[in-house]
């Protein structure tokens, strides 16, 4: 089967897919009191957290891969796809200094994670 190099659509519809799940867990079912992507190497958890869930195979590793890029691509990709609300405003409350801050880190996100996902 060859495999075929994914496009940026694809990785979008991917990443709405992630923030739909994660938001889902974190606001509507309460499963942890910190978002995923914050508590990513956090061990000092002594509560009921996401860790007791089954997460989809696509949705676990795309968090994987989210977890390596540099923090400011995982706040942006969070303000996009998992915060609900006005992009400019979002970036404010994410600590970007503007809108246009939060959109280049997207971009630079978006790109990590296709030439990651290009590598065998």
């Amino acid at each position: 089967m060859m495999m075929t190099q994914p496009t940026i659509k694809q990785l979008r519809s991917a990443l709405k897919r992630w923030g739909r799940f994660w938001r889902a867990k974190e606001l509507g079912k309460g499963f942890s009191r910190q978002a995923v992507t914050e508590r990513i190497g956090d061990s000092s958890a002594r509560y009921v957290s996401s860790d007791m869930m089954s997460v989809p195979e696509e949705i676990e590793a795309l968090t994987q891969q989210i977890a390596q890029l540099r923090p400011e691509c995982i706040r942006a990709l969070r303000g996009k796809y998992l915060v609900e609300g006005d992009i400019a405003q979002v970036a404010k409350t994410l600590g970007f200094d503007s809108k246009r801050s939060l959109e280049f880190w997207l971009v630079k996100a978006e790109r990590s994670l296709l030439q990651t996902l290009c590598q065998p």
